[in-house]
């Protein structure tokens, strides 16, 4: 799973972490790299969309 998250100091992280990790933990370790937190966002897969081509 990838998580974003937004840090006081204004910087912003991605994390790859597994699914299975504790909340607590996963903040821990994301205070310990980059500080107080702000805002924690979960990133989706990309969904690649294919271009249509239609004639009118």
């Amino acid at each position: 799973m990838r998580v974003l998250v937004y840090f006081r100091s204004g910087a912003s992280q991605v994390f790859i972490i597994p699914q299975d990790i504790p909340t607590i933990e996963f903040r821990r370790v994301a205070e310990a790299v980059g500080g107080c937190l702000h805002r924690v966002e979960f990133i989706q897969k990309e969904v690649k969309l294919q271009k249509l081509n239609k004639s009118c």
